[in-house]
Order: structure tokens, then C-alpha cells, then sequence
């Protein structure tokens, strides 16, 4: 009996599998444009409203461009480190200095919601900084270090996988992602620090603690900064017509 209820349910299953796919075959073909919005997510660092259009040639091959709104700065994280002698400020903050682009190719699979999907895109420059300050509890001089870290605008091809579910009145739901292969990651960096003290052992103590800082923080900076992959992933919504 329960290999009976087996095989009707793998028969009612395909059925409904076959219907799904052939009523969305139809609505692609029918309903040729496409417009949307979302949200663009790459890696664990970044997270983008886009705008975006696409067109179906038939019910397989699909093309399209997002405009993604990756231009932002974030405001400064501040962090205050007291001590018996001393008042340590540290503040953190990064920007993304260009809006994006990107262009797809989707391939639906056997007529399917899934597809394959190629994306050739942009990604904007990324800028980091890092500052810390040492202000003396008893005097007024004041030591000062900044890290800059850049990795200027480049560009990515990205393979990925897919679901675009269309409804009968056009309003469709996509998500699909992958990871990203950069084509070039050119980082460039600069610090300054400076001393303002007269005390020689203020002045040691401040270089010492700078040193430690430029090399761990460079070492955080870098490490967000130079990866030659990444990965995305994107929901919208919109409608077809």
C-alpha cells in the first residue's frame, strides 16, 4: 500500500512539475519585459538597493542590467580606551566612493523558473580608515596616527544559479547569486602619525603603541581589501509585461 502512495505522489508531483514549468514557459514568452528592484549583497560587508530591466528572447534566454546604488559612507565608529595616564580614541570608517553596474545572461532550464546565469560587473572603490589618538590625562599635547586603505573601482565575471517565479499577472519574484572572480584588485595604502609631547617617554610610549597599530591594522585592512574572490547573492521583486 505505501508503494502505491509513493508512486501516486512522484505521478502527481511531476504532473504539477510539468504544469509549473509550462505555465511559466508561456508567461516568459508572453510577457517579454521585465522591471524590478532588490537588494544586492556581496560578501559579508556589503548590501545594496538596485534597480534593474530585462528582456526574454523566448522562454530559455533572458538579458538584463541592474543599476546598483553602491555609493555610501558609513558613520565613524568611535571607540574611547581610558587609562590611569592616558585617554586612547579610536575611530573607524569606510566609504564606497561609485555607484555600480552590472549586465546578465540567464538560461532557463528546461523551461524551468531555474536558470544558469552570467554577470559581467562592476564594483566601486572601497576606501578605509582608521585613526587613533593618545591624549595625556595631565597635559595638553596630543599624539595622533591615521591608515588609509583603498582598492580602487574594478571588475568581476561572475557564474551563478537562479529562480525567477512568474504569477499569472506578471508580478515575479527572482533570487539568485555565485561567486565573484575579480579581474583586478590594485590596493593601494598610506598612515602619518605625529608626536606633539616634550616628554621623550610620552613620545617612546606613543611610537610604540603606533607601530603595533599600523601593522595589525594594515593586516585588518589589507585582508578585507585584497581578495581576488568574493560572492553575491540578490533578491528583487517587479513585474513582467
Amino acid at each position: 500500500m505505501k508503494f502505491y502512495v509513493i508512486i501516486l505522489l512522484l505521478i502527481g508531483n511531476s504532473i504539477y512539475s510539468q504544469t509549473l514549468f509550462e505555465t511559466q514557459s508561456k508567461i516568459r514568452i508572453e510577457k517579454q519585459f521585465s522591471i524590478y528592484t532588490g537588494q544586492n549583497s556581496v560578501s559579508y560587508y556589503y548590501s545594496m538597493q538596485f534597480l534593474g530591466a530585462s528582456y526574454a528572447f523566448d522562454s530559455k534566454n533572458e538579458i538584463g542590467v541592474n543599476l546598483i546604488f553602491s555609493k555610501y559612507s558609513s558613520n565613524d565608529k568611535k571607540s574611547i580606551l581610558p587609562s590611569q595616564s592616558y585617554l586612547f580614541v579610536f575611530n573607524e570608517k569606510f566609504s564606497f566612493e561609485q555607484n555600480s553596474l552590472k549586465v546578465f545572461y540567464n538560461y532557463f532550464i528546461f523551461n524551468s523558473p531555474f536558470f544558469f546565469n552570467a554577470t559581467i560587473g562592476s564594483l566601486p572603490e572601497v576606501s578605509q580608515t582608521y585613526s587613533a589618538i593618545i591624549l595625556p590625562i595631565f597635559s595638553n599635547n596630543n599624539s595622533e596616527l591615521n591608515i588609509n586603505v583603498t582598492r580602487k573601482a574594478t571588475a568581476y565575471f561572475s557564474p551563478g544559479l537562479g529562480m525567477k517565479l512568474i504569477l499569472d499577472n506578471g508580478i515575479f519574484f527572482s533570487v539568485f547569486g555565485g561567486p565573484m572572480f575579480i579581474y583586478e584588485n590594485q590596493i593601494k595604502s598610506n598612515s602619518y602619525s605625529y608626536l606633539t609631547s616634550n616628554s621623550d617617554y610620552q613620545n617612546i610610549s606613543s611610537t610604540f603603541i603606533f607601530n603595533y597599530l599600523i601593522e595589525s591594522k594594515k593586516k585588518d585592512l589589507f585582508g578585507f581589501s585584497k581578495r581576488n574572490s568574493e560572492a553575491y547573492i540578490d533578491f528583487s521583486a517587479g513585474i513582467s509585461f
